[in-house]
């Protein structure tokens, strides 16, 4: 009798299944790629998933392992019934570099008051500015050093300001200074002028953010957001662009996307907003991730990216 050929399930809202499709049956010729609805009962052995909908994956019969077509797993890890087998998420796949990127984007808009000289060009007011504070004092502090805080840690250094990172979990980026903890935290506070947030979204790390958070920053910190919209208590910090505390913010991901036209961020004058675009995942490298991973699992090794379910990440 013929062994049944296991199956790899396919649910997401944003990727093409064809790219996938293709390039699965390429690789792994001994496996079944299908379509995953929200209603399916069926025997699949890996689930490659973005954001399916609660419940879906507690139907599939045999499944022993998820893998996240993305770096984040708190979405996934809120439905309630998921299954007890590993989950596995993308490590990078392309999103680090952009990142940095955005991030590099962001402190030179900032350090060098390019806001004002957008203002100017408007008025057709020629007036240099001769007082930029120099990259040397210029701190930049990146909260959270997975794979992508490290790259963007390093990348700020790399272009000479003086850049730190600060985790949760104490983890260190070399050759970059770290921080962890309340003092560590109170460090980072007190020598950044920008602030990057790239914490992964946990019980602990929810609404981070907050009034209390921005009373212990330095006055006129510059604030960039490449985690997660629910980091933030967004009423406070609007409140600190208002009182000054900050003095700008560069936003990626808000509490509800997209962005409710009714928020009052979208008219702030000290706001730049972009549609949750600071990191797009590459497919060809989560393709080989992934695919690589399933060769792992199929040779009875451990597969790259796992998650810990009580970390959150």
């Amino acid at each position: 009798m013929t062994a049944t050929r296991p199956v790899i399930g396919f649910y997401s809202e944003f990727d093409d299944p064809i790219i996938w499709r293709s390039r699965i049956e390429d690789e792994l010729p001994d496996v079944t790629f299908d379509l995953l609805g929200p209603d399916d009962v069926k025997e699949v052995r890996y689930a490659l998933v973005w954001n399916p909908p609660h419940g879906l994956l507690s139907k599939l019969k045999g499944l022993e392992a998820i893998f996240v077509l993305g770096a984040g797993v708190d979405a996934l890890l809120r439905d309630p019934s998921l299954p007890n087998v590993p989950i596995v998420r993308l490590q990078d796949a392309g999103m680090g570099i952009q990142m940095a990127h955005y991030v590099a984007y962001g402190v030179l808009r900032f350090q060098r008051e390019f806001a004002v000289y957008e203002r100017q060009q408007a008025s057709r007011d020629w007036n240099p500015l001769l007082n930029i504070e120099p990259i040397e004092s210029f701190g930049v502090g990146v909260l959270g050093l997975g794979a992508i805080g490290s790259r963007v840690v390093e990348s700020m250094g790399h272009l000479g300001f003086p850049a730190r990172g600060w985790s949760v979990s104490g983890r260190s980026a070399r050759p970059i200074e770290t921080l962890s903890g309340d003092s560590g935290l109170k460090t980072l506070l007190t020598c950044s002028r920008v602030l990057v947030n790239l914490l992964p979204l946990t019980p602990n790390t929810e609404r981070f953010y907050d009034k209390h958070f921005f009373d212990q920053i330095k006055p006129g910190t510059f604030f960039i957001n490449l985690g997660r919209g629910n980091h933030v208590v967004e009423d406070d910090l609007i409140q600190a662009l208002d009182a000054n505390v900050l003095s700008g913010a560069l936003l990626d991901v808000f509490n509800q996307e997209p962005l409710q036209s009714t928020s009052a961020l979208w008219h702030h004058p000290k706001v730049l907003i972009t549609p949750h675009v600071s990191g797009l995942t590459n497919a060809t490298k989560a393709m080989d991730q992934i695919i690589s991973n399933i060769k792992l699992i199929e040779a009875g090794s451990k597969p790259t990216g796992l998650v810990n379910r009580q970390q959150g990440y």
